[in-house]
């Protein structure tokens, strides 16, 4: 029998865990999240750097968010909830003032997963962000 072992994604130079996203941008086939602070260096000195992140050749029919709400618990917490799955066009529509505290990130084969929390005005909920893209994962460095 032959085995074979997948071998782990490569570190990215950049991590979006804790990032706080202002502002999402649809443009063609192209998104683009603008943090309010940039992200963090995965490499020594591990410093934080200011700029948004820009992907590329996303395929919409296969990208979508992931909305929840939690009952009777803490947004986060173990519980129930009630949920939506919308496509990201949607989700832009509907939550235009809300902002995104990334706490995890995932990267698999022309796909990344965003999760955290959606703040909307006073309202805390959950999102998870399914993006399918052939293009390039950019992060865009301000100087």
């Amino acid at each position: 029998m032959k085995i074979v072992v997948k071998q782990p994604n490569p570190d990215p130079p950049y991590s979006l865990h804790d990032s706080y996203v202002l502002n999402i941008l649809m443009e063609g086939d192209t998104l683009r999240l603008m943090t309010q602070y940039g992200y963090v260096c995965t490499t020594p000195p591990f410093g934080q750097v200011e700029g948004d992140v820009e992907i590329t050749g996303i395929d919409w029919d296969f990208s979508c968010v992931y909305v929840m709400e939690y009952q009777d618990v803490l947004c986060g917490n173990y519980g129930s909830f009630t949920g939506r799955k919308l496509t990201v066009a949607d989700f832009l529509r509907e939550y235009p003032e809300g902002t995104l505290d990334v706490l995890d990130e995932t990267y698999g084969y022309h796909q990344v997963k965003l999760d955290g929390f959606l703040n909307v005005g006073e309202r805390c909920l959950e999102f998870q962000l399914d993006i399918c893209y052939a293009g390039e994962f950019r992060y865009l460095l301000k100087e």
